[in-house]
């Protein structure tokens, strides 16, 4: 497996624990009743809910451009020092951005999305190397 689709599962993983903080953060505002039920009510947030929300909503947008990035360096076989280099500072970026969001540290957290923003550039840019 290569470097670029390690990074891309790990973004996975963390997507993965972003969807139970989420969820039991939800639950915890809204009682196990609710989220057992059919949830006809839109849920209830408090301040951590809301983060978490924004989190997982957050890492699901950025996560889609950096998977095909990834995916497109793949099947192309352009798999590069660069395209490593870009993933990697895309995961860096979102492993740390997921608890600075989550805590609510507002510069730092558009700093840190912002690296990982570039790492995605990154990535599709050694696509467009590729391909030309």
């Amino acid at each position: 497996m290569s470097i670029e689709l390690l990074y891309l599962l790990g973004s996975v993983a963390i997507m993965v624990v972003l969807i139970g903080v989420q969820a039991a953060s939800t639950i915890k505002v809204n009682g196990l009743s609710w989220g057992l039920g059919p949830r006809d009510e839109p849920a209830q947030q408090d301040t951590f809910s809301a983060r978490a929300k924004r989190t997982l909503n957050n890492h699901v947008e950025g996560l889609v451009l950096f998977g095909f990035a990834v995916l497109i360096v793949e099947t192309a076989g352009a798999n590069s020092s660069l395209s490593a280099l870009g993933s990697a500072l895309y995961f860096w970026a979102r492993l740390v951005y997921a608890p600075v969001y989550l805590v609510g540290i507002p510069v730092l957290r558009t700093l840190v999305w912002a690296a990982g923003f570039i790492g995605t550039l990154i990535v599709i840019y050694a696509c467009g190397l590729a391909a030309f």
